[in-house]
């Protein structure tokens, strides 16, 4: 013990010595592992952490037929209540909707809260426990109560009521019904949908009310349901996802058991479904198919939803570019290494001829390493730290941030041990061993001359192997940089087939503000007139649909053709008001667009896009044409007035859906969105458009006033992560291959003085002198250059799916990279170079 304090004492010395190579280690370190960390820190939460609940590994999702329009897993809440039953507290069953935003009102605080509504036993079968106060009971899902129980969210509640014990019992309203706060969850619980979190979780039966509404799809027209009664008595509603928890004696091949008794409690419904006006075009065989669908299980111990499938593969590439920084990294570390290690070379060897082991020097040497990897391994914690926050925020749409659990837990503990592990053994331990291992005695000769024989050529063609690595490296994440950021660029610039950049979005929260169309009803033209009176409003209009990702899915049938398969029929609706294609710049194709003479009791009307068109009529005129909601003779209700150019509406990396438009002054449909087409720049007019909407109706429900090219720009969090962090990667590694041309090229410099003073006696001139260094660099360059290109072309296939309007081995962004490398390695060049230019030969070969 007494030796390694006296090994560290000397190995801090040493350090002080060189506080250069100190530092760059440091920092190298902190960035390199600490940006693996942050980026593995957000992938494992993303794909592998599982539920912070109690036995996560016991819980599974309930699979059985998917809802018509959606594809979703719903079930109605009479379809719940009989899987429940069906296996009773021997296999509970848990139900959630999905998430509803509205406003919170308490004390002086209203603000925007999310919600959502769960089963009684949600809590008591994820096994939570609460912070505070109690969490849902059999008795708080009934209707009829004054006052709703809610439970809070950790982090909202500490947020908006304080800490403790006085948020229990706190009343507030929500949506306009009043709340009583029975408890708060658990801090790390944030439901079971990872990416997702309710501040405010509600009972089922909170959806009698009317003003808890949330995603859902039904058997659409011809089916007896009715949107506007509370859905838990409507079948044709499906609303809620179902997960089980098994107990382990329950496994194995009892699950079948417990599969078959769901499937039994689930026919009424897959009869009903299969039934049902919406599946009357489907074959017999696709009927069949429905009614004898099985119950399927599914793993939810990392709970649900789709944060998986759009994250997981961005942030698996930005895990291997991470991997690169940390690669170049150590690479830079072991170049730097072996310089400062040929430069002690005397040193060792006279160590060595006193006594000393070679084990004992590689000791020492690792000592001195391990006090830098410690202070790296530190600040690696505040750089991961740091970045898994700036990660969230860059993945994250404008207004929430998504929802992990970014636990410090075992794997990250054993990924950080492991990379300083590596990173140890890649800049001490190896360049030690490989200094160590040579002959010494040349180097006991003194002079830069023992030190060029002791070295010898080998040591001057490893660093110039593994400067080459980082070449190819740097290539790799500056090409992959430049493509992800065209591809940024290209989906910015892209038609999207309205006037987005001039268009301002009102967002209307319908839920709180309690408005049905009987609420709307003259409202809405008071709203239009006043909006289009203004003088640097040009047009304005009302839709039901927010963009983008409105997700309206439908089916339309054409009258007189019963034939049309099934995938011809689906398609996208929205409900607007007249002006709106003007308002939205949506070009008029053929027919005409929606006017003042479309009323409830005049013909019902339709305007198709120009895709729907083509998948509904073929080549055919469907002006004048008949379509409806079901199969006939329900195939009448709508005629085709018009067709118009196709807009993107579900963001600008998706193609134009076949969207069907309907007359929102025709139909029964409250309007949710306002959209005013500005003169100038809409985010100039946000503050007028607010005060002109309140002096119409000072209660209405703002939920937002954004400009629509900010909305399109959320859609884009992923495009911006990668090409952010691309670019942040890329010039880490820039800077580290700098600082490894400047070493090295130092370093010969300092070694070859004395042939440098050779060369000139002889007539060199400084030129000459210059150039060879500079030759020396391009080599490097140029060795690294060619697997970096085979390694771009590779990772780019795999990424191809991220990239849009451009290739994945596009010979622009190779240009690009290679050019920035090459300029990069030269200008690092320059100074060792033009010092080796400034020698004086006469006090070269004396020094010698």
């Amino acid at each position: 013990m007494n030796r390694l304090r006296q090994e560290m004492a000397y190995g801090f010395r040493r350090l002080m010595k060189t506080p250069g190579f100190a530092v760059t280690v440091v920092l190298t370190l902190a960035l390199s592992v600490g940006a693996n960390l942050a980026v593995f820190q957000l992938l494992y939460a993303v794909l592998f952490a599982e539920l912070p609940v109690a036995q996560p590994g016991q819980l599974f999702s309930i699979h059985a037929v998917p809802s018509p329009f959606d594809g979703e897993w719903f079930y109605s809440y009479g379809a719940y209540q009989r899987l429940r039953q069906a296996t009773g507290e021997s296999v509970p069953v848990i139900a959630r909707s999905g998430f509803g935003s509205g406003v919170l009102q308490e004390g002086g605080f209203s603000g925007q809260a999310q919600y959502q509504l769960v089963s009684a036993n949600f809590f008591q079968v994820l096994g939570i426990s609460p912070a505070a106060g109690r969490l849902f009971e059999t008795a708080d899902d009934s209707e009829g109560q004054l006052e709703i129980p809610v439970v809070l969210r950790a982090s909202f509640a500490q947020q908006r009521f304080g800490a403790g014990q006085n948020v229990v019992g706190r009343k507030a309203v929500l949506n306009r019904v009043p709340v009583v706060v029975v408890g708060v969850a658990l801090e790390r619980f944030a439901g079971v949908v990872p990416g997702q979190a309710p501040d405010v979780w509600l009972p089922l039966s909170a959806q009698s009310t009317g003003k808890f509404g949330s995603w859902f799809d039904s058997l659409g027209p011809g089916d007896d349901h009715d949107l506007e009664r509370p859905w838990r008595n409507q079948d044709g509603i499906f609303w809620l996802w179902a997960m089980a928890r098994i107990p382990d004696g329950q496994a194995g091949p009892a699950t079948g058991q417990v599969t078959g008794r769901w499937t039994q409690a689930l026919q009424p419904d897959l009869r009903k479904i299969a039934g049902a006006p919406v599946n009357s075009t489907k074959t017999e065989e696709e009927r069949e198919h429905i009614l004898h669908a099985g119950v399927t299980l599914v793993s939810a111990a990392s709970g649900e939803g789709s944060m998986g499938r759009r994250y997981g593969r961005p942030l698996t590439v930005l895990m291997a570019m991470a991997a690169m920084v940390f690669l170049v990294g150590c690479l830079n570390l072991a170049n730097l290494q072996l310089a400062r290690l040929a430069s002690r070379r005397r040193e060792i060897a006279v160590r060595i001829a006193l006594g000393a082991s070679r084990w004992r020097v590689l000791r020492q040497l690792l000592v001195e390493d391990l006090l830098l990897v410690a202070v790296g391994g530190v600040l690696a914690l505040v750089t991961c730290k740091v970045g898994s926050t700036l990660l969230l925020r860059w993945a994250s749409g404008r207004e929430r941030l998504i929802s992990v659990d970014l636990h410090f837990g075992a794997w990250m503990f054993l990924v950080g041990a492991g990379l300083l592990a590596l990173a140890l053994l890649g800049f001490s331990l190896l360049p030690a061993w490989q200094v160590t291992r040579g002959e010494l005695r040349a180097a006991m000769q003194g002079g830069r001359t023992g030190m060029l024989g002791a070295q010898g050529g080998r040591g001057s063609r490893w660093s110039s192997l593994l400067l080459a690595g980082q070449v190819s490296f740097s290539l790799l994440l500056l090409s992959m940089a430049a493509l992800f950021t065209q591809t940024l660029m290209n989906l910015a610039r892209v038609d999207a087939g309205l006037d987005r950049e001039h268009l301002l979005a009102v967002n209307l929260d319908i839920d709180s503000g309690g408005l049905r169309k009987t609420n709307m009803m003259g409202l809405d033209a008071r709203i239009l007139e006043k909006l289009r009176s203004l003088p640097f409003v040009r047009r304005a209009a009302i839709g039901m649909c927010d963009m983008p990702y409105c997700g309206w899915n439908t089916a339309i049938h054409v009258a007189g053709h019963p034939e049309l398969a099934e995938e011809r029929l689906h398609g996208q609706e929205d409900h607007v008001s007249v002006g709106y294609f003007s308002a939205m710049g949506i070009p008029l194709i053929s027919g005409r667009v929606f006017t003042e003479s479309d009323r409830p009791a005049t013909q019902r009307v339709v305007i198709l896009n120009r895709t729907y068109a083509q998948k509904l009529f073929g080549d055919q005129d469907p002006l004048g044409r008949f379509v409806g909601y079901a199969a006939p003779p329900e195939d009448h209700k709508f005629q085709v007035v018009g067709v118009v150019e196709d807009a993107r509406l579900n963001g600008l990396r998706q193609a134009a859906p076949p969207e069907v438009y309907f007359s929102l002054e025709q139909g029964e449909d409250a309007a949710r969105n306002i959209y005013v087409r500005a003169k100038g720049s809409p985010a100039s007019i946000v503050a007028d458009i607010r005060r002109a909407l309140v002096s119409v109706d000072a209660d209405l429900p703002i939920a937002e006033i954004v400009p629509l090219d900010v909305q399109f720009a959320d859609g884009l969090s992923t495009e911006k992560l990668l090409a952010r962090l691309t670019g942040i990667f890329g010039t880490i590694t820039l800077a580290l291959a700098a600082i490894g041309f400047y070493g090295l090229l130092s370093f010969h410099v300092q070694r070859r003085t004395s042939e440098i003073g050779v060369r000139m006696a002889l007539g060199a001139t400084r030129e000459q002198v210059r150039g060879m260094f500079l030759r020396q660099t391009l080599r490097i360059l140029l060795v690294g250059i060619v697997p970096g290109v085979v390694l771009t072309e590779f990772v780019g296939r795999a990424a191809r799916t991220l990239l849009y309007g451009v290739q994945e081995t596009s010979p622009w962004a190779l240009l690009v990279a290679i050019s920035v490398l090459l300029g990069c390695g030269l200008l690092a060049t320059l100074i060792p170079a033009a010092r080796a230019a400034s020698v004086d030969p006469i006090e070269a070969l004396r020094a010698e």
